[in-house]
């Protein structure tokens, strides 16, 4: 099972991170790019996350003899949740210090339409940092990240789990 869940665990992690960071490095990083940026990301979590469920079938398949429980199912599927979740909330981590480091700001300028600087989004972006302002440090953006893949990643265990769980019948 480890070298499964190493194996698909792993495939994950490229996939969530890779693929932003390929098409950040086509079409950039800027904020006339974050909208595809966001369907990106999200796409490429689902896609990511996807993965446990052909990992749980191979294992399966190919090494539990055709049979696997839920628990296992589930174990395989959260560690690849994890794996995944981490790699996306370090690389969060990296981008937002080191690649944009005003990358909250420019985002909240462009959701809210508002120009940096302007009376309006100062007043703005104090207020959003006073309500949410953990959710905007290092370790809570790296956290929210973490957690938005692995809820993604356990609501596809559940469902894989489910599907794909089949027990030894017993023979008289």
């Amino acid at each position: 099972m480890k070298k499964i869940v190493i194996k698909y665990g792993s495939i994950a992690c490229l996939i969530v991170v890779g693929v932003p960071v390929t098409i950040m490095g086509i079409v950039g990083n800027g904020p006339e790019n974050f909208d595809l940026g966001a369907i990106v990301g999200y796409t490429s979590m689902i896609v990511a996350m996807g993965l446990v469920y052909f990992a749980m079938r191979h294992y399966r398949d190919n090494e539990n003899e055709g049979t696997m429980t839920f628990g296992k199912g589930m174990q395989i599927g959260l560690l690849i949740s994890t794996m995944g979740g981490v790699a996306w909330g370090l690389y969060n981590l990296v981008f937002v210090k080191f690649i944009m480091p005003d990358f909250y700001e420019q985002y909240y300028a462009h959701q809210s339409g508002q120009t940096i600087g302007s009376p309006e989004f100062e007043k703005g972006f104090a207020e959003m940092m006073n309500q949410m302002g953990f959710w905007y440090t290092d370790f809570g953006g790296t956290l929210l990240m973490f957690i938005t893949v692995f809820l993604i990643g356990l609501v596809i265990s559940i469902i894989s789990s489910l599907v794909l769980q089949r027990r030894v019948i017993a023979t008289a």
